[in-house]
This record gives C-alpha cells, structure tokens and sequence, in this order.
C-alpha cells in the first residue's frame, strides 16, 4: 500500500492510494450507503414532515432511532462484512479521520455516523462536495466545499474566547477542589487557595473523571457515568496523538511534497511501518495554511512562517530544537466514537442538573467535536436562564432541542 492521497481529489489516477486500493474505496462508499439507508429509515427521514432537515449529527434518536442497530455497530464491522481489507482501514481510514478527530483508535466508530462524516469531510468525495482547479496556491488546487469551520483561523479562535469570557469573573490557574451542596440547596465551590464562593448553580465543563474528583458527593449513578467514557489516551497514552510540538521546521515533510502542503494542505499525515511491525500515523496540522497564528493573520501567503503541529514522528525523524515553538497535550481531551460512549451519554440524563449542577463537554454528546461541545455549553446554559443565541436559525434551533432530548436537559 505505497501511494499518497489527496483527501479533497476524487480523481482516481496511478500512484494515487484510490488507485492502489481502489476496491476498498468502493466497498467504503458501500459500507457508508448501508448505514444511510438503514438510519435513514429507523430515524424516520423518509416521513414528509422531515424531507426538508438538513443533515445532522444530533437526529439519531427522531423517530425510531434509539431501535437502529448502527448506534452501537461499529462503521468496521460493516466495512469488514462486505469484503473490506483491514490494510485500507488502517492506512486509509484511521489516518484520514485522525488527523480530524485526534482519536487514532476508530474501530469502534458507530456506523450511524459514517453518512455524517463522509458529507462533512468525505473520504469518498465527489464533484459535487469538492473544488479543482486553480487558485493562488497552485495551479492544481483542491478543497472540500462542506468544511469552512475554521473559515477565519486563528483570528476567529481568539475572537470566540474573548467572547467566551467577556464581562465575567473569569479566574484562570486556580483549581477547584471540592463542590459541596449546602442545605440552603445553594453550592459551596471550594479553590486550592482555601477560598469559596457559594453559588446557585454549577455547570461542570471538563473531562468525565475531573468532574468525580471535584464533586466528591456525586452518588454511585453519577460515578457509574464519570467513570465510562472512554477517551483516545486510553489506548495510547505514550504515543498516538496525546502529544503536540509546535515548531517551523518544514523538513519533517516528505521533500517530494513539501512545497504544495506547505502552500495548501491543512494536514500532512505520513503512514509508515515500524520496526516492530505496528502502524504509525504521523499527523502535521498546518497551521500557515488553516490557522495563522498572531500577528501574521494578513500576511500574504507566501509570507507566511512555516508553523506545524507535529504528532507522532515516524522512526528516524526528528525537529530542529532551534526551531520548535511550544509543546501541547491532549491527554482527557478526545473521546472515543464509540457504543459504550453513547450509551454513557444517553445515561446522564439520569443525573443532569441534579442538585443545580450541570454537565457540559465532549464526553455529554454522541460525538468528539467542536459544534457538540459547544452546544452542549449553550444548553446548560439555557437551562440556568439564558437566552438560546440563535433563534433565527431554524435548523441550529432543531439541532439545539435534539441535543437537549438527548441530555435531558
């Protein structure tokens, strides 16, 4: 399996990995059309009444679709079940989806979220999600019309937190130690400096096992939960994607493409073989190209500094020190897509919003992303009183009362 991929190239030409393993690819679209059909018929999409939603990641549950098998069924098995090599899912599929997710183990990934993914970020594209042709960083540029998320980079991230904590009392670098709940019903939050605040309600927004260890008397339910997500770091804490440098070195990329990525690819993701046998998935985010950092925000594009986010280097490679910026881990950062998951989450209802305290992140969702997280922030906080930002948009509105059916909140 030697060849390279384009992600947003639907074209199948010689040493192209649709070429090299192209019956994979098509048993792939089939595995996706499966789950299609058959969610579509258990949540109901054929009903008149929702013949003009648009796609969501939130609706599995309308209609009859906590019944569909495919909550739970991982998007392998079905691939595995019609034919599907495992070489193409680990050097095609878990790679690709990676370098979004931040989670290098997919196997679990439930197969009713297959149809959603391959219309955000396909890895079966087609004329119709995709753009080819020439642009002001190559004469044969390619990019998915479906994913403009991160449309004003780094601008836009700093923009959103500053938002995020406009005209609040925002503390940073005090830990909470304990949240106790007061006769009065009020909750007493309790910091490392032997400071409290009492307050009338509490909205949790961290990983699963964080929330046990700061609301110690959360009951035997509440700690069935905490304690069942399943994040990337469970399976490779030492290695996979838990591990972020932040350098300008442009050499870590294959000098036959270095170049046209640097110029156009939001991600550089490197497959390789070690030693002893086991998969490496090396993953650059190309930060000059999808998210300018400060102060070269406007800069033009050949300006730009070389600025990469290396994950996991192949056997042999190495950073120039000179040239690293900064270091990240994701460790408790990046669930899993799978059942067990799912089903953790359905159960929080069970105890969300209990006592005036409520739960907000990733692991509360049926998914690890960006636009669930955040709603789910804008839910608990819709429940403790605030307005829902976006009421003139009928479908975000649909997708905000789905995801509240499914957090009981």
């Amino acid at each position: 399996a030697v060849g390279h991929l384009w992600g947003a190239d639907p074209h199948v030409y010689e040493g192209s990995l649709r070429k090299v393993l192209e019956k994979d690819f098509q048993l792939y679209s089939r595995a996706v059309s499966i789950s299609k059909k058959v969610s579509h018929f258990f949540t109901m999409k054929w009903a008149p009444w929702r013949w003009n939603d648009t796609a969501s990641m939130y609706d599995g549950h309308q209609g009859l679709g906590l019944l569909n098998p495919f909550n739970v069924i991982p998007l392998y098995s079905v691939f595995k079940s019609i034919g599907g090599s495992d070489l193409w899912w680990d050097v095609v599929f878990t790679p690709y989806y990676t370098a979004s997710f931040l989670v290098d183990e997919l196997r679990p990934f439930p197969a009713v979220f297959g149809p959603i993914i391959e219309k955000q970020i396909p890895l079966a594209p087609t004329e119709i999600n995709t753009w080819k042709g020439k642009s002001k960083r190559s004469d044969d540029d390619c990019n998915y019309t479906t994913c403009v998320t991160w449309k004003d980079a780094g601008k836009g991230i700093r923009e959103v937190f500053d938002k995020l904590t406009s005209d609040i009392d925002l503390r940073e670098k005090t830990r909470v130690l304990d949240v106790k709940v007061l006769p009065n019903g009020k909750k007493r939050v309790y910091d490392e400096y032997d400071n409290y605040v009492d307050v009338d309600r509490v909205v949790f927004a961290c990983p699963a096992n964080a929330v046990g260890n700061m609301h110690k008397d959360h009951g035997k339910l509440a700690e069935t939960i905490f304690t069942t997500p399943v994040y990337a770091d469970d399976h490779h804490p030492a290695s996979g994607h838990m591990h972020a440098v932040l350098h300008s070195d442009g050499s870590v990329i294959d000098s036959r493409y270095r170049e046209e990525c640097l110029k156009r690819a939001s991600n550089y993701v490197e497959v390789t073989k070690l030693s002893d046998g086991k998969i490496n998935i090396e993953n650059q985010y190309n930060f000059g190209v999808q998210t300018p950092g400060p102060g070269i925000y406007d800069l033009p594009l050949d300006k730009k500094p070389v600025m990469l986010i290396s994950h996991a280097l192949g056997e042999g490679k190495s950073i120039d020190q000179s040239l690293v910026r900064g270091t990240g881990n994701h460790a408790r950062a990046h669930p899993l897509y799978s059942g067990w998951n799912v089903m953790a989450m359905l159960s929080l209802r069970l105890v969300n919003g209990q006592n005036g305290i409520y739960y907000c992140s990733n692991w509360t969702t049926p998914g690890n992303c960006h636009d669930m997280s955040l709603l789910s922030g804008l839910i608990c906080a819709h429940a403790i009183g605030a307005k829902y930002p976006f009421e003139g948009n009928v479908e975000a509105k649909k997708d905000f009362n789905r995801l509240r059916d499914l957090m009981g909140v």
